[in-house]
């Protein structure tokens, strides 16, 4: 990739969005960017040397597999945001990987001690990180607070309502949000099971709280949802 591409991709990123010409041309010197297409997936066993990698465009999910097979999603990534070996999921299993959602995506990664010299000769570039990291540590805890506290409907509601916030488009019936995940994914994020999961959809649509379809989700009156 030109150097002035992967320029103008990072002097874009949110996260470096306050750096200096340098502090941006720094990054390109040691930045690698790829492209990736639905379906391909990372896992991270494999990276041996630890890599941070940040999404410039599109959509992941990040997900492990339990001792019987079975697929459990942790965390759905969207541009802006990163992930692999950070701080606060430094004792990665194994056997979580990040698989691509998107038509394509493209990402720029670094080594986690690239990345770290970096932050030590740049000490903003360290601020903005500590700041990332803790918005993703108060992500971690709400949805803690909500496997502890709330049922599964109360839980099915405020993924919603979360969902809408991020990715939600004003329309004139309400927010509309790009439906691409399935019934069994969205019971992995909420730690449900699809059947209960397909069984509440029906309750809210029932009760005019969301249109739901394969392609899309309305709600009309996000308060009512977030009640």
């Amino acid at each position: 990739m030109q150097k002035e591409i992967k320029y103008w991709y990072l002097r874009n990123y949110d996260l470096f969005a306050n750096l200096s010409k340098e502090q941006i041309h720094d990054l390109c010197s040691i930045s690698r960017f790829v492209r990736m297409k639905k379906s391909q997936t990372i896992h991270f066993a494999n990276d041996e040397s630890k890599r941070l990698y940040f999404l410039i465009n599109g959509k992941i999910k990040i997900s492990e597999v339990d001792g019987l097979g079975n697929e459990m999603i942790k965390d759905i990534i969207l541009t802006g945001d990163l992930f692999g070996e950070i701080p606060i999921t430094s004792m990665l299993p194994s056997q979580e990987f990040a698989e691509i959602l998107s038509s394509e995506v493209i990402l720029c990664t670094f080594t986690m001690e690239e990345f770290e010299k970096l932050m030590e000769k740049h000490p903003s570039l360290a601020l903005s990180f500590s700041k990332k990291m803790g918005e993703k540590l108060r992500k971690l805890e709400h949805r803690y607070a909500n496997l502890v506290f709330k049922d599964v409907k109360a839980r099915l509601k405020s993924f919603l309502v979360d969902w809408a916030h991020k990715e939600g488009k004003p329309a004139d019936d309400g927010l509309v949000i790009k439906n691409y995940l399935t019934h069994n994914e969205i019971a992995s994020l909420i730690s449900s099971s699809r059947q209960t999961v397909t069984t509440l959809i029906n309750e809210l649509k029932e009760e005019g709280t969301i249109l739901y379809s394969r392609s899309l989700i309305t709600i009309p009156n996000i308060g009512a949802l977030a009640a």
